[in-house]
């Protein structure tokens, strides 16, 4: 009898639950200047389609502040997201966190920055596996133009969409 319950019980970690729900934490944080101090970029929201290819992208500035994304393929485009963040604060911390919830991969995750009018976007291919929570930073660098790539891996590499630099006014010859 004791030799079928130690049984038993060293069976029960074999069958557990494989979950692939995960809750996103994303910090934002904005860099004014090269090298500046880093702060917390206020009001930024999030979110979430689920895709089957990752030939999904953000148009414009426009298309994700309107929660838009275009196949590159096919032009077809989606505006209905299947999920959207929620403000998080940790406890103990100064800066917020926005929450979305991901229970299906992949993935794409967008983000948008309105103060800056900038954007970026995470292509999630992987799914988690018993992670209740997948913390993730983002930064803003303001003083970047164009698109740049911010994070180290797959995964939590985001692509960034900075607005372009000004144009260069053309000198006035009439006061030389």
């Amino acid at each position: 009898m004791a030799f079928a319950l130690v049984a038993m019980l060293a069976l029960t970690g074999c069958f557990k639950k494989v979950t692939t729900d995960t809750t996103l934490r994303i910090k934002t944080l904005v860099e004014a200047e090269s090298g500046g101090e880093r702060l917390a970029a206020e009001g930024c929201y999030a979110y979430i389609y689920y895709t089957e290819k990752e030939n999904w992208t953000v148009a414009s500035y426009e298309d994700a502040a309107n929660k838009i994304i275009t196949n590159l393929e096919t032009g077809e485009k989606l505006s209905e997201p299947n999920g959207e963040s929620e403000v998080w604060s940790a406890e103990g911390s100064t800066t917020n966190y926005l929450s979305i919830f991901q229970d299906k991969a992949p993935a794409l995750v967008v983000v948008v920055y309105p103060e800056a009018q900038m954007f970026a976007y995470n292509y999630r291919k992987a799914e988690a596996e018993n992670l209740t929570y997948t913390y993730l930073t983002l930064i803003f660098h303001k003083w970047k133009t164009g698109e740049y790539t911010e994070g180290s891996k797959d995964g939590y590499k985001w692509t960034v969409v900075a607005p372009e630099a000004p144009a260069t006014p053309p000198a006035n010859d009439e006061n030389e």
